[in-house]
């Protein structure tokens, strides 16, 4: 399957495991290393810590495990009990996978309680701890963002200004994303300004966007209705 999906012979892979293969060809080592841990290759199975994580940061968002199980069709049950060794059914990890799309960049808290017992008792991580090119790495840990929803402006600014060693909040996060849409910034801008990958800010964009085409939705029908 590594071979396939980075497109060189099983032999090759043999000798690059080798313990005595101290050098390779960067190319092949490029391909190699572009191998992600996301369901591929049409396999029936995947490694279900990345559901797992993804499940627990919309929790620690306050979204409560009934609620996600509903949209789900699936029972609570299930997504308390997601491996963090084991393997899960790619349909599973898919339906997770779109629902934490939908969700993850939502700003508001639906249960302030659990996303509190979450973050204070289970010390889960919320989506902006997770790039989406690791989460689904079990060698990954979460970077903790500062503080929770507090916009913090003179962050922010520094952050525009270039220094990038200023931590933000979650809604400092948001605040750029939200200009860097408005302003029509390229992903390896915006990445830059985050610390993050390019892939993680063009999801970050795509998701702020999705956001707000369904405010918008939402608004035009309440008019509608009004009217």
């Amino acid at each position: 399957m590594i071979a396939r999906l980075a497109k060189v012979s099983v032999q090759k892979l043999s000798t690059i495991s080798s313990l005595h293969e101290e050098l390779i060809d960067a190319s092949v080592a490029q391909r190699v290393l572009a191998v992600t841990f996301h369901p591929s290759d049409n396999r029936k199975w995947t490694p279900g810590i990345g559901a797992q994580r993804r499940i627990r940061a919309l929790v620690a968002m306050g979204f409560p495990f009934d609620d996600l199980a509903l949209r789900l069709g699936i029972s609570p049950e299930v997504l308390e009990s997601l491996p963090e060794k084991g393997l899960i059914s790619v349909a599973l990890w898919t339906s997770i996978d779109r629902l934490y799309d939908e969700l993850s960049m939502t700003p508001d808290a639906p249960d302030s309680a659990v996303r509190d017992w979450a973050r204070e008792v289970q010390n889960w991580s919320t989506p902006l701890a997770w790039d989406d090119d690791e989460i689904d790495d079990y060698r990954a840990r979460p970077h903790r963002p500062r503080g929770r929803q507090t916009l913090d402006p003179v962050a922010v600014d520094r952050r525009l200004s270039g220094e990038r060693s200023v931590q933000l909040t979650q809604a400092d996060q948001e605040a750029i994303v939200k200009l860097a849409v408005a302003k029509k910034w390229s992903a390896g801008w915006l990445a830059d300004v985050l610390s993050c990958t390019e892939k993680t800010a063009t999801t970050r964009m795509v998701r702020y966007r999705a956001r707000m085409r369904t405010k918008n939705a939402e608004h035009a029908e309440d008019v509608s209705n009004v009217a």
